[in-house]
């Protein structure tokens, strides 16, 4: 990062074999005048770069000669602790890179446009990513919760009765996105085998991606862990995973409780919408349920985990210090929705003690 004048701009590394791509990521993000870009148009000249200068993030194609993007990531990686965008093929074999990727350090992912009409959307979605993930890094200060149970001293004064109330719920709903697959893998390969309560997690994904991400976290943790179809019974211990391009929600049946997947519009952007899934398990289990908010930008969840709370849900955000992003967690937390603040080593130990 460097100054100009009263203006912060950001130093991005491109790595991208294409002649076409580099131009054209150099030149509409220097035409923001946030950003001062270098390209590599392969991995060893990336490398090169990297040992010599300091970049706030950098941006990696999937498939570039020499060594794949995950290779590199790797090896910047051995070098210094850079944030890491991968650009991601939009196939089933560019989920499974991807998910490689971000398991190897990559902060996020982004789709690789393929025909001109989706240009200016990955023009707008690469600007959002990149700015917010370097605005993440300026800021030093965090901010204290409002409203939130954060000190040890606290927790352990009411260490029994959160237990309690957890062992009550007869689902978790987790709302994810910037920086979560590698979380939810690492929270689930820690999670006991025997855990008795079903987890829907809504994890910001597009269609083709859900089905490879579910697959991946049920060969890697050896758990119940699917994409969630429509109208299926709910089971104890199986962790679903919201499917791209649809809502989960939780819909209760004659005591029983099923998966929804909906065709709805988009919220907040979003499909799926943590509020969707968050304002169905309040509906159907009221008290009886947990809400965890954790990593990823914008404000999605904020308002249905404020929806569980006023019906005695158990709630819970990422803190900030954990996050690669910390804005679905801070708006929740603003909104007054959340009663625990905890890192995910420690909403792990919550879930293992009930």
């Amino acid at each position: 990062m460097i100054m100009f004048g009263d203006e912060f701009m950001y130093r991005v590394l491109v790595v991208d074999d294409s002649a076409f791509m580099r131009q054209f990521i150099k030149s509409f993000l220097e035409s923001t005048g946030k950003f001062v870009v270098t390209v590599a148009q392969t991995p060893l000249i990336a490398l090169d770069k990297v040992r010599k200068f300091k970049f706030d993030v950098i941006t990696i194609d999937y498939e570039m000669p020499y060594m794949n993007g995950v290779e590199l990531i790797r090896k910047i990686k051995e070098i210094k602790d850079a944030k890491i965008l991968m650009i991601s093929a939009y196939t089933r074999p560019g989920a499974y890179t991807t998910f490689e990727a971000l398991s190897a350090g990559a902060f996020d992912y982004i789709l690789k446009p393929t025909s001109e009409d989706e240009l200016e959307e990955f023009k707008y979605e690469l600007i959002k990513k990149l700015t917010t993930v370097c605005e993440e890094c300026k800021s030093e200060e965090g901010s204290k919760p409002h409203g939130a149970i954060t000190s040890l001293e606290d927790r352990l004064t009411i260490e029994k009765s959160i237990i309690e109330r957890a062992k009550l719920a007869k689902v978790v709903g987790i709302g994810i996105s910037t920086g979560g697959p590698p979380v939810l893998e690492r929270m689930f390969k820690s999670l006991k085998k025997d855990f008795p309560i079903p987890i829907l997690v809504v994890q910001h994904m597009p269609p083709n991606f859900t089905k490879p991400f579910a697959d991946r976290l049920a060969s890697i943790t050896s758990k119940c862990i699917k994409e969630a179809s429509d109208t299926e019974e709910i089971k104890g211990g199986c962790i679903y995973i919201a499917k791209g391009g649809y809502h989960l929600a939780v819909e209760e049946i004659d005591g029983k409780l099923y998966t929804r997947v909906l065709d709805l519009e988009k919220i907040k952007s979003h499909k799926p919408s943590a509020d969707i899934l968050f304002s169905s398990i309040a509906e159907a289990c009221g008290k009886a349920s947990m809400g965890i908010i954790m990593t990823g930008m914008g404000s999605d969840g904020s308002d249905g985990i404020l929806e569980m709370r006023k019906k005695g849900a158990l709630t819970i955000a990422q803190d900030e210090k954990s996050c690669v992003v910390f804005g679905m967690p801070k708006a929740a937390i603003e909104k007054g929705a959340v009663e625990l603040v905890l890192n995910p080593d420690q909403i792990v130990e919550l879930l293992n003690s009930i």
